[in-house]
């Protein structure tokens, strides 16, 4: 399945706040940090801090969130769950999705989250360049 043109729309935008979001690009947008831990297995709340920091720091960079706001909306939406006691964290398995996040996470997992969203954001920086260019160029013969 194709990107969905929405997620492009975003990964490239900076300050991206999620509850300004309609609730299909947010699903989009969690879809990338959920990704942020690994499936199958319970995580620390440290470890989860770590990994939603590095996802905020990378491909997660175009969100405008701290990693307790992250972690509580992929709780909140059902990316992941936690124990009772709020120590242990895991992904929700894909076949136990809600069928809209299930779209979303047979899109992702075709391919590397960090790897896609940098380069989206090289192919919009290089057109930039190359219109700044222009402009210039085009300036400077008138």
């Amino acid at each position: 399945m194709e990107i969905h043109d929405t997620l492009r729309g975003l990964v490239v935008k900076n300050g991206v706040l999620l509850g300004a979001l309609p609730p299909v690009q947010r699903a989009w947008a969690l879809g990338i940090a959920a990704a942020a831990i690994a499936e199958g297995a319970e995580h620390s709340e440290p470890q989860v801090n770590a990994a939603l920091k590095r996802c905020l720091a990378e491909e997660g960079a175009f969100l405008d969130a701290d990693h307790v706001a992250l972690r509580r909306w992929l709780v909140d939406i059902g990316w992941w769950r936690r124990d009772g006691f709020g120590r242990a964290y895991e992904r929700v398995p894909a076949a136990e999705l809600p069928a809209a996040l299930q779209v979303v996470r047979q899109a992702l997992d075709a391919l590397d989250p960090a790897a896609w969203v940098a380069a989206e954001r090289t192919r919009v920086q290089r057109e930039r360049a190359l219109r700044r260019a222009a402009w210039v160029d085009g300036d400077r013969d008138g």
